[in-house]
């Protein structure tokens, strides 16, 4: 008789699993991933009447080696976004030897946050330049939320701006994150240039359509990690932006799919052969991240299986 089919509720998760518990195992899958151990698919969907109004990612995950496979379904809905309410969603974690349900993890994205705060980690760590004086997170979200912590944890900023379209949600994210960022002056920018302008490291976290970071407004030596632009439609960063950088991504298929990269290629701004490669590379250390002082870097991440894969892992190993 097969085990009984484990069921794992957001709140369990959110207790027990952090986002510095993934790092070193979304490294390991990043590394694998860009070694051609993996498989991601990703499929969206759009179930609103409108695109704008959200969207389903349903993402595959599998890893050769790995005892589990998983299929993951993201929503993401202005609604939720709008009243500060979760966003649904749920892992589905399979038997690799016997495709057998083994688990549930009823997870309301937060897996996905975290493991995608991970990533800005491990982006600042190959990335970023050694030391961060300023940085700037544009976006006034969750990802927003973690990517600042995440970023301080590998380069330790002495003041952050934030920036949103809405004001009010800015100053609402500053409340949540100045108890996270104890010792760092938090200061609300009024223009996205400001901000980018201004930082050493800027972090992207937006569902924007349009580019709200211009490749004119960066200076040499700047990281930016990019992580908003997840699908076909969205955009955060214009092609002077990827013109300007070293650009790494998380998967080369998946980056030519959606988002930035997918659109600049589109409208014949960029080339895929401009990609400076996969961050999996630089982990690995058979790529060079930051070659020089002056660099311009940027890190695109749209999101991958193996990711989603490992946290699930971590997820039923910490919850017993």
């Amino acid at each position: 008789m097969s085990a009984a089919l484990r069921l794992i509720g957001v709140d369990e998760l959110r207790q027990r699993v952090q986002f510095r518990d993934l790092v070193e195992s979304v490294a390991d899958a990043f590394r694998e991933s860009s070694r051609g151990c993996a498989q991601n698919g990703q499929l969206v969907m759009f179930p609103a009447d409108r695109r704008e109004a959200g969207d389903v990612l349903v993402k595959t995950g599998v890893l050769r080696g790995h005892s589990i496979h998983i299929v993951k379904v993201s929503p993401w809905f202005a609604v939720n976004a709008a009243s500060g309410a979760a966003q649904g969603g749920l892992v589905a974690v399979f038997d690799s030897a016997t495709g057998h349900t083994l688990a549930l993890l009823d997870d309301r994205h937060y897996l996905s946050d975290i493991r995608t705060a991970a990533a800005g980690a491990l982006a600042a760590r190959c990335l970023a330049p050694p030391e961060v004086r300023v940085a700037a997170v544009l976006g006034a979200g969750t990802q927003a939320f973690w990517q600042a912590q995440a970023l301080f944890g590998e380069r330790p900023f002495r003041t952050l701006m934030l920036w949103a379209r809405d004001a009010r949600k800015a100053a609402a994210l500053e409340a949540r994150l100045s108890p996270a960022l104890p010792g760092v002056d938090i200061v609300i920018a009024t223009h996205a240039e400001s901000a980018v302008r201004g930082a050493d490291v800027i972090v992207t976290t937006t569902q924007s359509r349009e580019p709200i970071l211009r490749g004119e407004w960066l200076r040499p030596g700047q990281h930016v990690t990019a992580v908003g632009a997840d699908d076909t439609e969205k955009c955060e960063l214009d092609a002077a932006a990827l013109r300007r950088a070293r650009v790494f991504v998380d998967s080369v298929d998946s980056t030519l799919a959606c988002g930035d990269v997918h659109r600049a290629i589109r409208e014949g701004h960029y080339a895929a052969g401009e990609l400076a490669g996969e961050i999996g590379h630089v982990l690995d250390g058979t790529l060079p991240g930051r070659r020089a002082p002056d660099d311009i870097t940027v890190a695109k991440f749209v999101g991958i299986g193996a990711q989603d894969l490992v946290a699930a892992e971590v997820a039923l190993r910490v919850c017993g």
